[in-house]
């Protein structure tokens, strides 16, 4: 990576670390205070609207991230179209709310719904702010703004959660996090944000944002489909177990991983417009990223019961069980991670879209059979999930062009024998101590950390 690259990794590096102290102890805090079927009312609503929500920004941020040229006219129509979507599906899942509700048979689903539409209001502007910034590589910019928001939108949930609100205090808290992000980056908005909209060149760039929004919302809306089987087929409460349970690889994807994936997209598209050949690193930057994230997640997995009650109190033993099979399964899918945020770079939107929607077809293949059973079975399910991911993303590289098969098999045997060593010596952890949940699960954390980041260093 060059040293634009490793700057700007460290700037995203920081922003991650710091947002991961930020928003993990306002969760700590609310799940104290709020029981698991509020918080499973959150997850619920929140899975709910989650196509909407993705579907809000048209597609245009990656557009204006990976666009090899751009003008005013373009950047109008960019906005215009996710105003178009966005104010839509606002109204739409405004008026829907109660038929939602009363589908989970949970009224205060309603009310978290039509506050969270509060934010699609602001999400156009917001998305052409962060993608024009993140186009220019402005990524001190989006530090500022990102954490002022994250700050602000923990200290409204704790608040409000404190003052007995239930799971109406996440929802004002999600609302006032993109109020306050939003704010500061107009502020320091890049000389291309507009403020007028238009719609003159929309055929063009829905040639691009079509396919590069199929498969975003393949991505978000596929992890919440294991809440929404759930929560309809066992309830309420079981939803909010599996959703704990899936916090622990969901922590390292939102806050580890990013200094690495949110900026390879981008740093991709920016070698292409300067004529390097991105092909020729990707192998190296996958391989690097499997050796490390993937290991730390089969760590998780063999620590996942002490951790989950160290972190979020006894109230949530139910979401041990399916703890580590989903931590494997995360652990397999995170070792092509690396090649989506690669393929955005390189403008292969089709061939994500269809990568995604394999792994999603999959994935409702196996709720439809498992989410009747109960949520170990589920979890259990999701590692077949990541497999058919596995071979769909091995068999699109290999039609790219970009890897042979051998080469791939190759760059994957590190990450697997790191994976195998840190298990064994993360299970023998578990076993010297007699198995089941210690009396300090924080001190016994600390200390199974300290040892696999020993086992994996060797």
């Amino acid at each position: 990576m060059s040293m634009s690259g490793s700057a700007m990794a460290r700037i995203v590096g920081i922003q991650t670390i710091v947002q991961f102290v930020i928003d993990f102890s306002a969760s700590l805090i609310v799940a104290r205070l709020l029981s698991p079927h509020e918080i499973g009312a959150f997850s619920i609503a929140l899975a709910a609207v989650v196509i909407a929500a993705t579907l809000r920004s048209a597609g245009v941020n990656m557009f204006l991230i990976a666009a090899p040229k751009l003008d005013r006219p373009m950047v109008r129509t960019a906005l215009g179209m996710a105003m178009l979507t966005s104010f839509a599906f606002a109204l739409l899942i405004f008026l829907a709310a109660p038929a939602i509700a009363g589908f989970y048979r949970e009224p205060v689903i309603a009310d978290v719904l039509r506050i969270v539409t509060l934010s699609y209001l602001m999400a156009p502007y917001q998305v052409l702010s962060h993608g024009l910034l993140t186009r220019a590589l402005r990524f001190k910019t989006i530090l500022v703004a990102t954490l002022a928001g994250a700050a602000a939108g923990a200290a409204t949930s704790v608040g409000l959660a404190y003052a007995g609100w239930g799971s109406i205090a996440m929802a004002y808290g999600s609302v006032v996090n993109g109020a306050v992000a939003l704010g500061l980056s107009v502020l320091a908005r890049p000389p291309d944000f507009v403020w007028r909209p238009a719609l003159s060149n929309w055929r063009s760039i829905s040639s691009f944002t079509g396919w590069v929004l199929g498969g975003v919302l393949l991505g978000q809306v596929g992890p919440r489909l294991n809440e929404l089987f759930v929560g309809r087929s066992l309830g309420i409460a079981p939803a909010a177990f599996l959703d704990r349970a899936e916090m622990l690889p969901r922590m390292l994807w939102n806050y580890a991983a990013p200094p690495v994936l949110s900026i390879l997209s981008p740093l991709v598209a920016h070698e292409l417009r300067s004529g390097i050949d991105a092909h020729a690193t990707l192998l190296v930057r996958m391989r690097l990223f499997g050796c490390i994230f993937s290991p730390i997640l089969i760590g998780i997995a063999t620590q996942s019961a002490p951790i989950l009650i160290g972190l979020y109190g006894w109230q949530w033993q139910a979401s041990i069980a399916p703890a580590p099979w989903l931590c494997i399964a995360a652990a397999i899918t995170g070792q092509f991670v690396v090649l989506n945020a690669s393929l955005s770079g390189l403008g292969k939107a089709r061939e994500l879209f269809l990568l995604g929607l394999a792994e999603q077809t999959a994935r409702i293949a196996m709720l439809a059979m498992l989410s009747w059973t109960n949520i170990v079975l589920v979890a259990v399910g999701t590692i077949g999930v990541s497999l058919v991911y596995a071979a769909a993303a091995i068999r699109l590289g290999i039609s790219l062009g970009l890897f042979s098969l051998r080469d791939m098999l190759a760059s994957l045997v590190p990450s697997v024998a790191i994976c195998a060593v840190v298990g064994l010596a993360g299970l023998a952890i578990d076993l010297t101590r007699g198995g089941g949940i210690p009396d300090q699960p924080i001190i016994a954390v600390l200390e199974a950390a300290g040892l696999l980041a020993l086992v994996w260093l060797g």
